[in-house]
């Protein structure tokens, strides 16, 4: 014996709160001092080692762990993932003109240039900053290989 159920959808116009970690314009400011700090006059860095710079921003909670191992302190490898949320947030750049893709990198451009002086300027995400400026250099091409096995 089988029972038909009504199912009726509910909408509410109640406003739902986007996680802050899954806001593009967060996303591109996160990518944009990336590419800014850690390549400084070159303006680009590889995909992968942004992607894993942008993971590395949004958990804050594991800073520690993370320089251990870029400074080599420590062996064990930390997880790192990819996460499409960074790279849904690199198309809305591209299509807004802040960065620009070649051969797998991405390259600051002028809007991008204008977004990261803001952000300076205004002392935004200084948090970030200073992780970048001590770690975002030591995020070797080695170090990618040994945080991704090698897949990426």
């Amino acid at each position: 014996m089988t029972e038909a159920a009504n199912i009726r959808a509910v909408i509410s116009e109640k406003p739902y709160p986007v996680p802050i970690e899954m806001r593009p314009l967060w996303r591109i400011c996160l990518i944009i001092l990336s590419i800014a700090i850690v390549s400084r006059e070159k303006k680009y860095l590889d995909i992968r080692k942004l992607n894993i710079l942008v993971w590395m921003l949004i958990r804050k909670q594991r800073w520690v762990e993370y320089e251990s191992f870029l400074v080599g302190h420590s062996k064990d490898v930390p997880l790192v993932s990819v996460d499409t949320a960074t790279y849904k947030a690199v198309e809305f750049a591209i299509a807004k003109e802040f960065v620009k893709l070649e051969s797998g990198r991405l390259y600051l451009i002028n809007g991008g240039d204008a977004l990261f002086s803001i952000l300076d300027k205004n002392q935004i995400m200084s948090d970030e900053i200073e992780f970048l400026s001590l770690n975002g250099k030591k995020l070797t091409d080695q170090k990618v290989k040994e945080l991704t096995g090698g897949l990426l």
